[in-house]
């Protein structure tokens, strides 16, 4: 963010699924399901860490981009899929929660300066 003091639009576009092609559950060196990680918290931390440069265009789009395959949303008490995990059932949710986080993201910092859409 230090080198572009502004900036006009960032878009997420992360998807994927079953992280290593195996078919079993993965999970990240920091602890997180594999797919959760990708799609859901390291677009989260992206966007958080450049809305200062975003805001400070005065302008600002943020996309999220989510599935017509979001779902899986008997699995919101369990966001690492500790049961029942699948490859699609973690992609579904994932994109569940890139909706989500993007009506919370406007909620809380939309407005005149930034708009976030899915």
């Amino acid at each position: 963010a230090k080198g572009h003091p502004s900036l006009d639009g960032l878009l997420n576009n992360a998807g994927s699924f079953d992280g290593d092609y195996t078919g079993e559950r993965v999970v990240t060196a920091e602890g997180n399901e594999y797919t959760l990680a990708v799609n859901v918290l390291a677009p989260f931390l992206l966007t958080a860490l450049l809305l200062p440069s975003l805001r400070a265009s005065g302008r600002a789009r943020v996309v999220i981009s989510s599935s017509v395959s979001m779902g899986a949303a008997d699995a919101l008490g369990d966001l690492q899929l500790r049961r029942g995990y699948s490859a699609h059932r973690a992609y579904s949710l994932s994109k569940l929660c890139d909706a989500m986080l993007v009506a919370e993201l406007h909620a809380r910092y939309g407005g005149e300066a930034v708009a976030f859409n899915t």
